[in-house]
């Protein structure tokens, strides 16, 4: 188990993220939001920052898979309270900008700062991250 951790203190340290409270604002998200999927699937990943997220996701605790789990509903979140209308959640809108600039990423910390970012943009004080 020492051996999962490391790379997960590594991975917090670097990305400067509390996954406690990452976890804490995906808790309450999902409780309306739980059916918001990600658009990453992991079955064959080609695209770099997908496999970084997908490796992420068989750690623990999975830092990058988790922020992105935390990304997605939050931008379901923000589209709902930008627009005032439920949108379908089974097949939410993305926001194809920043999906642009995560798939770009071939390294954890471009990935963090770019979710973080979003994640930031999308829930404004509420999100678990520290302003930049």
């Amino acid at each position: 188990m020492a051996l999962l951790l490391v790379p997960q203190i590594s991975f917090a340290q670097s990305c400067k993220v509390d996954l406690a409270a990452v976890e804490k604002s995906i808790e309450r998200l999902e409780l309306s939001y739980a059916d918001v999927l990600s658009d990453i699937s992991c079955e064959a990943p080609t695209v770099k920052a997908h496999r970084l997220m997908c490796d992420s996701a068989d750690e623990y605790p999975s830092g990058l898979w988790r922020m992105g789990r935390l990304d997605d509903l939050a931008w379901v979140y923000a589209n709902e309270n930008a627009t005032g209308q439920e949108v379908d959640r089974s097949d939410p809108p993305r926001d194809a900008g920043f999906i642009a600039r995560r798939d770009a990423c071939t390294d954890a910390a471009c990935l963090c700062d770019v979710i973080v970012s979003h994640t930031n943009d999308s829930l404004g004080g509420e999100s678990p991250y520290s302003p930049p």
